[in-house]
């Protein structure tokens, strides 16, 4: 598990035992982008949590599987319905493996949960990203808004492909 900073660099940094357990110690602080991986790019893509707040004691369950969730955003739409929109562009390892130009998967099932709780997924668009010499698939979803409103503190996105490999992500509230 790696807490990168702003440039993608490794500020902080841990092992999980046998059993996939951590722990570390940070200082109390606004991280940009924690990773967790185990033989990327062979086995596992990568885990993504955005935004990181730690005011207290936190806990992730990090599970990392083929599938990755991507540059992982929202934003909320002032005045409109009262909805998270929500975009990630999601990544396949077999896709990866196999060399195909788009290496999203075909998503079968979004979880999106906001402080434990899961949410109405409203709508799924499937759109294009430019990466500068092509472009991948990515998805703007739009989820119910929590019971809170616009208080909520995490939001963590699962997503699930038409094998039923898994990927997942988080993303804290600024």
């Amino acid at each position: 598990m790696e807490i990168k900073d702003n440039n993608f660099e490794t500020i902080y940094f841990t092992k999980s035992d046998e059993h996939g357990d951590y722990k570390i110690d940070l200082p109390a602080g606004i991280y940009p982008f924690v990773t967790a991986v185990r033989d990327y790019g062979e086995k596992y893509l990568e885990y993504w949590c955005s935004n990181l707040k730690l005011i207290h004691d936190a806990e992730l369950n990090i599970c990392i599987d083929t599938l990755e969730v991507y540059g992982l955003n929202y934003f909320e739409v002032a005045g409109a319905y009262p909805s998270i929109t929500v975009y990630f562009r999601p990544m396949s390892l077999p896709k990866f493996l196999a060399q195909a130009e788009d290496i999203a998967p075909e998503i079968n099932t979004i979880q999106a949960v906001v402080d434990g709780k899961a949410l109405s997924v409203l709508t799924v668009n499937r759109v294009k990203e430019y990466v500068g010499d092509g472009s991948m698939s990515a998805y703007l979803i739009q989820i119910a808004e929590p019971e809170d409103g616009p208080n909520w503190n995490r939001l963590d996105l699962e997503i699930i492909d038409c094998d039923g490999n898994y990927g997942a992500a988080s993303i804290y509230h600024c």
